[in-house]
């Protein structure tokens, strides 16, 4: 009795090794079609965040607009007048825009250095570099 049950676990360790191969094949087509699958969901899932990305593309590209005006008309105000101080607008602008969260932390912190004493003209030469940076429309 006891030989008879080894010879069957003997005969079952031969089917689960011949089984092996046809379960690793069926294990290989199921993960190429999962990946087709997540190639045509994820794409699905980029077309309809598109508009959104989009939309929040020109969100910062107007937050950008708005920093570089700000800093231009600093600037221009500095030039016009030979005892130069951080104006009020400046200020207010700087203290509104931090509030937005979406708007990029490290610019909030190129105004407090402005407030702090920094030459406007460091920012300002920056300009260029900075919409590079942020704007990508």
């Amino acid at each position: 009795m006891i030989e008879q049950l080894k010879s069957k676990l003997k005969e079952l360790e031969i089917k689960k090794q011949e089984l092996q191969p046809k379960i690793d094949k069926i294990e290989e087509k199921k993960a190429e079609e999962i990946q087709e699958l997540n190639k045509k969901y994820d794409h699905m899932i980029q077309d309809a965040n598109y508009e959104v990305n989009d939309f929040e593309q020109k969100i910062m590209s107007d937050l950008i607009d708005l920093f570089s005006k700000v800093i231009m008309d600093e600037f221009e105000q500095k030039r016009s007048t030979s005892d130069y101080s951080v104006t009020p607008n400046f200020k207010e602008f700087r203290d509104a825009i931090s509030e937005i969260e979406f708007f990029p932390q490290k610019l909030v912190e190129r105004l407090d250095k402005v407030i702090d004493g920094d030459l406007i003209e460091n920012v300002a030469y920056d300009l260029q570099k900075i919409e590079s940076e942020y704007k990508k429309l």
